[in-house]
């Protein structure tokens, strides 16, 4: 075939006949044997088998191909041109085919690839729908939970345990011994003002001197106050990290409840034992009377749940 020849296009529904196919019904016509074949031509009998099969050795010259073809065909009354011609013809079609095949695995390759791609399209999107929703969250979370300073914060979260701090100030603040609204109310209703003047009738004796025992009255009964501020205990409580706790004095009175912020400092008054409750005890430093309580006996990670003092 010479180069100045167009190249061959071979459609799928042709069938090529090979040179050796043509070959070896012409050695069966005559009623040849591979094994004369050979002695005949003097070639080796496993090259006639080849040659047959169309089983052509790369490392052979075409030169020498063609020759062996030639000599076959001249043998066994094959036209040679038609064999030359056919062995051409399959030389293209198995061009061919290995073009089709690289094609092929081409194609297939690239629709594997694009398969990829869209997975890891796929991946990526989901990863910023995640990023999207988390921040999203964040920033309701922030919004739904405005930013307050300690004291504000404690006044939300937990306004009972401020009430015994107030009657401690009210008591502490009275240091002139004058009496309170809740000291007049008491003496007023255990010595009714009625009785006072029924005395003061009985007695003969003025008013000054009626008014002068209601207040003497009055400043002998703070002693229950008193007595009831000195029963109370005091917890100071220390926050290195956002902690949740609930808290219940001995008379079963919620003293807090909740999120505790860092760096937050709360002090509670009731009646002791405490019931004392903490999400993150690792994360809480406790004074008891100002004397610190021992955390270490509380495993990190784990809700501690005590009574203190213990019994």
């Amino acid at each position: 075939m010479s180069d100045n020849e167009e190249p061959i296009d071979i459609s799928d529904d042709i069938v090529v006949i090979g040179p050796g196919q043509m070959l070896r019904d012409a050695r069966t016509e005559l009623g040849l044997s591979e094994a004369e074949v050979a002695e005949h031509l003097n070639l080796r009998l496993a090259l006639i088998i080849d040659i047959e099969n169309e089983q052509f050795d790369a490392n052979t010259p075409t030169t020498f191909l063609r020759g062996y073809l030639k000599n076959y065909a001249k043998f066994v009354g094959v036209n040679q041109t038609d064999v030359i011609a056919s062995y051409e013809m399959l030389a293209v079609a198995e061009k061919q085919g290995d073009e089709m095949k690289s094609f092929s695995q081409s194609t297939r390759k690239k629709a594997e690839n694009n398969r990829l791609m869209m997975v890891i399209y796929a991946i990526g999107f989901a990863l910023v729908a995640l990023f999207v929703v988390w921040w999203w969250q964040e920033a309701k979370q922030k919004e739904t939970v405005p930013v307050t300073d300690n004291a504000e914060q404690s006044q939300i979260s937990s306004p009972v345990e401020q009430q015994p701090v107030i009657d401690t100030t009210i008591d502490v603040s009275n240091t002139n011994n004058e009496p309170t609204p809740a000291e007049v109310v008491i003496a007023t209703e255990e010595v009714p003002v009625d009785e006072v003047f029924e005395q003061h009738i009985a007695n003969n004796t003025d008013t000054a001197a009626v008014t002068e025992n209601s207040v003497n009255i009055a400043e002998s009964e703070p002693e229950p106050v008193l007595e009831q501020v000195i029963e109370l205990e005091q917890l100071v409580f220390k926050f290195s990290g956002d902690c949740w706790v609930n808290i219940f004095d001995a008379n079963g009175e919620r003293l807090a409840w909740g999120i505790k912020k860092a760096d937050y400092i709360m002090t509670l008054n009731g009646k002791a034992p405490f019931s004392i409750t903490l999400g993150k005890p690792e994360l809480v430093s406790i004074d008891y009377n100002e004397v610190a309580i021992d955390m270490s006996q509380f495993q990190q990670g784990q809700i501690a749940k005590f009574t203190w003092p213990k019994s």
